[in-house]
């Protein structure tokens, strides 16, 4: 896998934070983008919301 260190780097701090194995890491990301994928594809928004409940974002992938 080629990519850059920008990437790199955040894969490594998620790896870090949580303690687990960078291939564990990249499963994770691939699971969420096929979430984020799948539920966009049917028709449903995916959305962030802040924990006071205040402010709501739709998530957007391109």
């Amino acid at each position: 896998m080629n990519i850059n260190a920008e990437t790199a780097a955040k894969l490594r701090w998620y790896k870090e934070q949580k303690g687990i194995s960078i291939t564990e890491t990249i499963r994770r990301a691939v699971a969420l983008l096929d979430l984020v994928e799948r539920e966009s594809a049917g028709g449903n928004e995916v959305l962030l919301k802040s924990r006071d409940g205040k402010s709501v974002r739709q998530l957007w992938l391109v």
